[in-house]
């Protein structure tokens, strides 16, 4: 039966080669087409139902035959990049890299019913190629190891793996998530790691109820909206890009203005002068005499340019104590406060710091607005959307809840669960409407026994 397998086939080389199996890269004898026989020698492997979804599941499995003492996959052979190698050569788009990581998953629903150790080999990054239009290929060569116990945790450690790889070029390392990746698609690659799925659906159903999916693949009723989403992104990029511009030149004026002084005064003095010699030589210590000038002048602009930092860093400062005023705060009683930090920062020299030393679900109050006060006063009777920055030293859930006072009474309340990854600034809102209330408590809720900071809050009117 192997001899038919290979009649129209001419081996080339052998391209891996176990205890479990052996692959032989081939050449069609007719076509020049390239194969890779794969020779599984442990029958018990699949089922035949699980070979057909093998078949029907990867377009490059050509044909699978079974004999008396081993299965025979035959897929084509490509030459393509696999996703690992792409992704590290050039930069893909927000776009290829949901639509990519959409597929993967969908892909895994299709063979969960498969072995677990089939499942792990097919999702390996260099099982996964990209074609030359930027396509997603799945090869379906099953690549077998010494070690047939492949478990769960394996497989979704695997998942977190190439998630990483698709959105920062790289495998996760030391269980460390890059900064690069959407916040969505960080707290799905730790609950990988950390075993939180029971099944592949909800890895699938979370990626696909992410903001971030919405964003690029909209459904047909919020079209319009994710449209609006999508055209101020782009006008604020824009103005971003016009201010940050704007600094860069200010700074470049700012360096440039003192050879500009000089060179302006020479040219006056060179015009009131009657006679021009033509051979005058400069001397070396003319030179670093002028050199010096310059190097004080430029000197004397990073200093401003310091100062300018400094100044900067006060107003945030600043800016996040109007949210926490300590003395107001601590009239009010509460047992659970948080307190000014400077080991972490968003923005400025300082945050506010919460210590769930106990781990119980404690709220902390970290903010307080005064809708009375100068400052905040054009808030009340709106509907106002507050954002803080959040960060950790553990991976946690926790809650964000924002309580309406009035005469000292909670007349309404929000709240929201929040998702928070270690050692990550991540931002999160939440909306809340003022009538009738005096001020607003803001508090958070750690689930951990845990340090966490916040920083950098900002309140918006919603129309």
């Amino acid at each position: 039966m192997s001899g038919k397998i290979f009649e129209n086939l001419t081996a080339i080389d052998v391209y891996i080669e176990n205890k479990r199996q052996k692959v032989i890269k081939c050449k069609g004898k007719v076509s020049g087409d390239e194969y890779l026989v794969n020779i599984l020698f442990d029958k018990d492997l699949f089922k035949k139902e699980e070979l057909m979804v093998l078949k029907e599941e990867f377009d490059l499995v050509d044909k699978i035959e079974e004999t008396e003492k081993a299965i025979y996959i035959i897929t084509r052979y490509n030459e393509y990049e696999d996703i690992y190698e792409h992704v590290k050569k050039m930069k893909i788009t927000i776009s290829n890299q949901i639509n990519y990581s959409t597929l993967i998953l969908e892909k895994i629903n299709k063979i969960k019913n498969l072995p677990l150790e089939i499942v792990s080999s097919i999702i390996q990054s260099n099982n996964i190629k990209i074609d030359k239009n930027n396509g997603l290929i799945f090869t379906g060569l099953i690549v077998l190891s010494d070690d047939k116990s492949v478990s769960y945790a394996q497989v979704l450690k695997d998942i977190a793996n190439l998630l990483h790889i698709i959105f920062a070029g790289d495998e996760v390392r030391d269980d460390k998530i890059s900064r690069e990746i959407p916040p969505d698609i960080q707290k799905i690659i730790v609950k990988c790691l950390e075993e939180r799925y029971t099944n592949f659906d909800e890895i699938l159903k979370d990626l696909k109820s992410s903001k971030i999916y919405r964003l690029i693949n909209p459904e047909k009723e919020e079209g319009k909206k994710i449209h609006s989403v999508r055209t101020n992104l782009k006008k604020r990029k824009v103005k971003f890009k016009i201010k940050k511009s704007a600094i860069v030149l200010g700074i470049i004026a700012l360096v440039l203005l003192p050879f500009v002084a000089i060179s302006i005064s020479k040219m006056i003095k060179l015009n009131r002068e009657i006679e021009v010699p033509t051979n005058k030589e400069i001397t070396i210590d003319e030179l670093e005499d002028k050199s010096e000038t310059q190097k004080s002048d430029i000197s004397k602009q990073h200093d401003i340019m310091d100062e300018d930092k400094e100044n900067s860093d006060i107003c945030d400062d600043e800016e996040l104590l109007s949210y926490f005023d300590k003395d107001m705060i601590e009239s009010l009683g509460e047992t659970n406060i948080a307190s000014i930090s400077e080991e972490k920062s968003f923005k400025g020299s300082y945050s506010l710091k919460v210590n769930n030393s106990s781990g119980k679900n404690n709220e902390f109050l970290i903010g307080l607005v005064d809708l009375n006060s100068q400052k905040f006063d054009y808030l009340k009777n709106r509907n106002v959307d507050i954002s803080m920055w959040v960060n950790s030293n553990q991976t946690q859930d926790a809650i964000i809840t924002l309580k309406l006072i009035s005469k000292d009474k909670t007349i309404s309340k929000v709240s929201k669960k929040i998702y928070v990854i270690k050692d990550n600034w991540t931002l999160y809102n939440l909306n809340i409407n003022t009538n009738a209330g005096d001020y607003i408590k803001i508090y958070i809720t750690p689930e951990k026994v845990s340090d966490i900071w916040i920083d950098s809050f900002s309140i918006e009117v919603l129309k």
